[in-house]
């Protein structure tokens, strides 16, 4: 597939031209501070929409011998269970330090977190280390995940998978996005799959600039025959911040 560039060029952070960051993201965060602090214009449009899932099987959580987190939605979601409510303290595995964070304010014992925030990393390390050989597993992720993750596990644990989160796209044409869009200093940062098939859907991707966190998201948005002009190595809104800032000032 040919990708199509956004037709929008890079404007130098020195020349005093605002600047508008679009944010997809599901909820505001401090972790986009610094870009307010650079001067940039931030404005939230949500693409995605959380819930916790209300159609699931209860378990017996010492039934299992570790339990497998790869967002802080999936823990959030995941304690919010009846059945989550009194259990015994669990062994948990997870990726990337935010994840981890959030895990801390459960009575959990983090027994390893991955060093990257991929799970393809997560996976080869936990097989490395021999850490879940052929034991009881818990796999904790939303119904929109894909099943890479657990396919890998598979092969040397004894997997059980549970959505705890389910996510909706959004589906309603914003009219005063649509108008921020004719402006030809946009730039539209997408922190998830999600996040970008919900704005294609309704919007022309070709009329900002794309910024994205992550491989799986960039190579996502080129699949889908676009360019991201910024993409964020560290899996964080602080890092992807950090690559804006950084790219501005070079440009």
């Amino acid at each position: 597939m040919v990708e199509k560039k956004s037709y929008r060029s890079l404007e130098n952070m020195k020349n005093n031209k605002k600047i508008n960051i679009i944010l997809t993201n599901e909820h505001k965060s401090d972790g986009f501070k610094s870009l307010i602090a650079s001067g940039m214009i931030i404005h939230h449009y949500p693409m995605i929409r959380t819930s916790k899932n209300t159609n699931y099987q209860t378990h017996n959580l010492n039934d299992y011998d570790s339990f497998i987190f790869t967002s802080r939605n999936g823990v959030r979601f995941f304690f919010d269970m009846d059945f989550t409510k009194n259990q015994n303290k669990i062994n948990a595995i997870c990726i990337g330090s935010k994840t981890e964070k959030y895990l801390k304010k459960h009575n959990v014992k983090i027994i390893y977190t991955a060093k990257r925030s991929y799970s393809k990393v997560l996976c080869e390390e936990l097989k490395t280390s021999g850490l879940i050989d052929s034991k009881r597993v818990f796999l904790v992720q939303g119904n929109l995940a894909k099943n890479n993750l657990g396919e890998c596990l598979k092969k040397f644990c004894l997997l059980t998978k549970f959505v705890s989160y389910k996510t909706e796209l959004m589906n309603n044409l914003d009219k005063s996005l649509k108008s921020l869009l004719e402006n030809p200093q946009t730039y539209s940062v997408f922190t998830s799959q999600s996040g970008f098939e919900a704005f294609s859907k309704l919007y022309d991707p070709k009329k900002t600039n794309i910024i994205s966190i992550g491989n799986t998201t960039s190579d996502y948005i080129k699949n889908c025959g676009y360019l991201p002009l910024i993409t964020s190595k560290m899996q964080s809104y602080e890092g992807i911040s950090e690559s804006i800032i950084s790219y501005f000032k070079k440009n």
